[in-house]
């Protein structure tokens, strides 16, 4: 009874400071701002991780399986004329200093969203880079970003190996054992997109802002978003299947409708994040920064008459 009695109160203190966490860290402006930047990342983000998974894997299977899965998120139009945007972008083609240029150009816009992220997270975390940080840590947090961006895509082919490895063993158990084939390919359908949600909350809590956090609070903090991930996308998608978004706004409906669940996807994150900062602290754990950053503390000065214990100056 004693035990139930502190868990009970241990979750009740970590769910109430995660919901301050998120309203002091203006979570709400920060995922608007995510939203906007993620327009513009999200066609040369696409492409890296094409890319990527494209040298092991047949391209119009990785094609299928990516937009296939955007589609049944954001809407078949939304997701084809996203698939139009990637198709067109052709910075492998013509002379080779626009290819170069082309290159460098997407590796800076699809870091981008990253670095936003990053901002966000140390904003929740309460830390933020060194003044003298300079060039160094503005080329590590691009490296660090485009690094997740690969895990990305590392991730996916980890992902298609494994569906089509339960494919493959599935059609030999349904000769002996029709039932049970089916049930494992549906338990892998969910549990399987699960665990890849959750690892990469994890990575991005552990590598992405200025600060170390320990495995357990990691590992928490990507699981517990992972479920509140799911549970939030099941309503999102309730909600743009209904809206008039795509009506309302015509031509730019579908950009709309993709920076709505942008929006949504990243409030639940950064909820996430503020819930995993709440365990990390009330836990008990050390959260320090990195040696390129420091800590930070948030401080209400009232402007007006002068505290009451400092010296009145204007006597001589």
């Amino acid at each position: 009874m004693i035990m139930i009695t502190v868990r009970y109160r241990f979750i009740r203190d970590v769910l109430i400071n995660s919901f301050k966490k998120f309203q002091q860290g203006n979570a709400l402006v920060r995922a608007a701002a995510l939203s906007y930047y993620t327009i513009f990342s999200l066609p040369p983000m696409l492409l890296v991780i094409l890319f990527t998974t494209t040298l092991f894997y047949d391209p119009q299977t990785v094609r299928q399986t990516i937009f296939g899965d955007l589609a049944d998120v954001i809407g078949r139009e939304s997701a084809a004329q996203l698939a139009n945007t990637v198709r067109m972008a052709g910075i492998f083609e013509g002379k080779w200093w626009t290819t170069l240029l082309g290159i460098g150009a997407l590796l800076f816009t699809s870091t981008t969203v990253f670095v936003t992220i990053q901002d966000a997270l140390n904003r929740l975390f309460m830390v933020r880079p060194r003044p003298n940080a300079g060039w160094l840590k503005m080329l590590r947090d691009r490296i660090i970003s485009f690094t997740l961006l690969l895990s990305i895509g590392f991730i996916l082919v980890v992902s298609l190996t494994i569906n089509a490895l339960v494919a493959k063993f599935s059609q030999s158990l349904m000769v002996v054992i029709p039932s049970i084939s089916v049930l494992i390919i549906e338990i892998t359908a969910l549990v399987l997109p699960f665990l890849i949600t959750a690892l990469l909350f994890m990575l991005i809590f552990k590598y992405l802002p200025d600060v170390r956090l320990p495995w357990k609070s990691v590992m928490t903090g990507g699981i517990v978003t992972a479920v509140l991930f799911f549970i939030g996308m099941y309503f999102i998608k309730l909600y743009i299947s209904n809206s008039y978004a795509v009506n309302l706004y015509q031509a730019a409906g579908s950009v709309m409708v993709i920076m709505v669940w942008v929006y949504y996807a990243s409030v639940i994150f950064l909820f996430g994040a503020a819930l995993t900062f709440s365990f990390n602290e009330s836990a008990g754990f050390r959260m320090p920064a990195e040696d390129y950053a420091v800590k930070t503390v948030n401080l209400e000065i009232e402007t007006g008459n002068p505290p009451e214990h400092l010296p009145d100056r204007s006597k001589p």
